[in-house]
């Protein structure tokens, strides 16, 4: 029907519904044949304005075949056949798709094909084309009603022929139904011992090719042959595999053998079935492989390391792997078996110990710690307890200790600096002692304390001393004070940190010290004067020239290295340990600097030892200037600066700490520099320098460099037994520069002894000549200062009053 007006459309569709009864929206489109996309708008219409009701059942079907509509005329109890409560007069409910609904009707391109192919005869896709015309054709195969004969043609499922189409495909259905049912029982025969086939010992037993549809689990090998999933066969085909390709991480092998179900599973939960193993970074491989072999032999090994610790833990509460491993080699594992056990880490006064994860007595403990660390702490008898929960029954944490001095975390880790608190590490953790704590509270100088030791800026030191930021800085250089570390400022910039009570502390001397400066700095000028005075006219009665100190002239192109230093390098970029003597100023540095070098290009840290902390001062300043600010920190007692370089100064006693204390933390170090390694001999701190080539990681290369020594190779030979790797060793023994006793002028001429007699007694008579001058000069200025004064208006008045005269 073709309505070209929509007021009319909607009277038309309100004396076509009926008045006694609800409809359902696809008969009345239906039975008015109007075009979805006009007949929604207007339904919708009508529904707003109240004059029809609209309605969804519950357990209706979905979209336009679900809905109902109503006049308001048609008695309640029609209504309420569909429900109570539903009928409503929301447009929203009419809003279906307009292809849902001509799809319903049967108006689209499917329901065309449909009613041309009403007229029982089969037509092939090209006709039933040809007929439609330019309208567009739908896919053939996803019309429902419609099926494809055997000659290719399409009828509809009602006619004779289709009819007889789908029993011809219910028979053959069920008799691939038979067949697969009757594969799937040959295969389980097959099977059952289970080995693998080929393919054609397969398909001879089956009596024809595996069906595709067949849900038993048969796979296909890597080998190419066939076996059931989860079988021995196929297990030791994965094996081979293996054997062939190497370790799979447990991503991969899932990806590769997840058709073994229950293999798979098992080792996703850590369940290792043989032969299969899982090594310790997780991936997957056999006992035949070589890595299988080396984890078996580790864990054979572990069971033996496993037993010591036992042993360990009941005979002693705090204990060094030091002494319980054999080998280097053992650090690693041993260490993962204490944390998996319990057994946890802890550093009292620089020693650091493991403490067992069994219980012991409390005495017992005590004196222990007292032994190993040199710490007493009192303890009452009671039953077994664990060493790490007595040291932290004893103690309590920062934040603790914080809030029962009512300070902040800053202020007691500021108090453990300066030593008024003493501190420890457990599990990785800071703890004061509780009775520590105890007293400082009740300490009448606590917050004076307190306020001496927090840190402060340069700037804010300069606003105390009324100075500036350079004169605090060069007290710093020079010694007058410690620096406290260093911060960061919002334009990248680093800036030392040093305490309140220092600078209050020197700050009733700080005027002698800049009297000091300015004393220092006017002598400084005095001598320029002096330097330029002789530059304009030499001291009279000189006899000879002088031998004047050339500067050498600059190196064109790079360093060229000495044979020694050759050596050196090279062998230590190889990866082994070297020790150098030379004499002092033949370039022993040189050799460290290449080698930090080297390691710093690949990504990995180095460490510089050296017996002294002005030493270790030095060499951080020197090496800022080789390498960079931000590539070198420094570690010592008293400073932390960028701790986390990749190359730090410190000095032995410090790395040797960190190889007792936190050896995980030296996982990235390649290589440590032991400058004047030959303090090995030295009776007292000979120990530091032991310790640490005993005790640090297997993969850690030394560098020793020190003067010459009669023993190095004995030296050499105790680090090769220790290490148990060969040491190279590189002496040099030409000076660069030969020894003479000569005499140095101020203005750098370079003297014997009789020049340099002659050179002094001139210098003296210049220097009473200048002293004399001076005092005549004094004497000058002073007269005609008094008499400028006098001159402006005679003799002062006396400011005494009359009555005082």
């Amino acid at each position: 029907m073709v309505v070209n007006d929509k007021e009319q459309l909607k009277s038309f569709i309100l004396t076509r519904l009926p008045e006694d009864q609800p409809i359902k929206l696809v008969d009345l489109a239906l039975k008015l044949r109007i075009k979805p996309q006009l007949l929604l708008p207007a339904l919708q219409s009508l529904v707003a304005q109240r004059s029809l009701k609209a309605a969804r059942p519950q357990g209706s079907e979905g979209g336009a075949a679900g809905l109902w509509l109503a006049r308001n005329e048609v008695p309640a109890a029609e209504l309420a056949r569909l429900g109570e409560g539903v009928w409503s007069y929301s447009p929203q409910l009419l809003a279906v798709r307009q292809r849902q609904l001509a799809a319903l009707l049967e108006d689209d391109a499917r329901g065309r094909v449909l009613r041309l192919l009403a007229d029982g005869l089969p037509r092939t896709a090209e006709q039933i084309q040809a007929e439609l015309g330019d309208r567009e054709m739908p896919p053939l195969q996803q019309i429902n009603r419609l099926i494809q004969l055997p000659d290719g043609r399409f009828t509809l499922t009602d006619t004779a022929e289709g009819q007889a189409a789908l029993e011809q495909r219910r028979r053959e259905e069920q008799q691939r139904q038979a067949e697969i049912a009757k594969q799937e029982q040959k295969l389980r025969e097959v099977f059952a011992d289970g080995q693998a086939l080929s393919k054609q010992e397969l398909e001879q037993l089956l009596g024809g090719p595996l069906l595709p549809q067949v849900k038993f689990p048969v796979v296909r090998l890597v080998s190419g042959r066939y076996a059931a999933a989860d079988s021995p066969a196929a297990w030791e085909d994965a094996a081979r595999y293996l054997a062939g390709h190497g370790p799979l991480t447990l991503t991969d092998f899932t990806r590769k053998f997840k058709m073994h179900s229950r293999l798979v599973a098992s080792l996703r939960t850590g369940k290792e079935v043989p032969p299969f193993i899982i090594l310790p970074d997780g991936s997957i491989t056999t006992t035949a492989t070589p890595a299988g072999q080396q984890e078996t032999e580790r864990r054979q090994a572990g069971q033996g390391l496993q037993q010591k610790l036992a042993d360990i833990y009941r005979r002693q509460p705090f204990f060094n792997l030091g002494t319980l491993l054999e080998q280097p080699e053992q650090r690693e594992p041993a260490v993962t078996m204490m944390q998996a056990e319990g057994a946890c880490r802890v550093n009292v006064n620089g020693v650091g110990l493991w403490a067992a994860p069994y219980p012991h007595d409390p005495q017992v403990i005590a004196q222990e710690l007292k032994r190993l660390t040199g710490m007493h702490l009192a303890a009452r008898p009671g039953p077994p307890v664990l060493p790490a929960a007595w040291l932290a029954g004893h103690s309590m944490t920062v934040q603790e200790a914080a809030d029962k001095l009512k300070l902040s975390q800053a202020d007691i880790l500021n108090l453990c600096e300066l030593e008024e608190l003493t501190s420890f590490r457990l599990a990785g953790q800071v703890r004061v002692w509780r009775e520590e704590v105890k007293a400082i509270k009740y300490n009448p100088l606590l917050h004076k304390i307190v306020k001496g030791a927090s840190k402060i800026t340069t700037l804010e030191a300069a606003d105390l001393l009324d100075t500036t930021p350079d004169r605090i800085r060069r007290l710093v250089r020079e010694g007058y004070i410690n620096p406290a570390g260093e911060v960061e400022k919002e334009d990248g910039r680093t800036t030392i940190l040093v305490r309140r009570g220092d600078i209050q502390a020197i700050k009733e001397r700080f005027p002698g010290i800049e009297h000091e400066w300015s004393l220092a700095a006017r002598q400084q000028r005095r001598d320029a004067a002096r330097e330029s005075a002789k530059r304009e006219k030499q001291p009279a009665g000189k006899k000879r020239p002088r031998r004047a100190v050339t500067p050498p002239p600059p190196p064109v192109g790079p360093l060229a290295l000495d044979d020694f230093q050759q050596q050196a390098v090279q062998a230590a970029l190889e990866g082994r340990h070297v020790l150098v003597a030379a004499p002092t100023g033949t370039g022993k540095t040189v050799i460290a600097e290449r080698l930090i070098e080297a390691v710093i290009q690949k990504g990995k840290a180095a460490v510089y030892t050296s017996p002294l902390k002005a030493l270790s001062n030095q060499k951080f300043v020197d090496f800022r200037q080789v390498f960079g600010h931000e590539t070198v920190g420094l570690v010592t007692g008293d400073i932390s600066i960028n701790p986390y370089a990749p190359l730090l100064i410190m000095t032995t006693e410090i790395f040797r700490n960190r190889c007792f204390a936190e050896p995980e933390g030296l996982a990235d170090v390649a290589c440590v520099v032991f400058d004047e390694i030959h303090y090995l001999d030295d009776p007292e701190r000979g120990t530091a320098w032991e310790e640490s080539i005993i005790f640090a990681p297997p993969h850690v290369k030394f560098l020793g460099l020190s003067a010459t020594v009669p023993n190095i190779r004995e030296i050499a030979d105790w680090m090769s037994e220790v290490r148990g790797e060969p040491v190279e060793v590189v002496v040099e023994t030409n000076r660069a520069v030969p020894l003479a006793i000569n005499w140095l002028s101020s203005d750098g001429n370079i003297m014997d002894e009789e020049e340099a007699r002659e050179y002094i007694e001139l210098a003296a008579q210049k220097r009473s000549q200048e002293r004399q001058a001076e005092r005549r000069a004094a004497r000058e200025e002073e007269f005609a200062m008094r008499s400028r004064r006098w001159s402006k208006g005679g003799a002062r008045r006396s400011r005494k009053p009359l009555d005082r005269h």
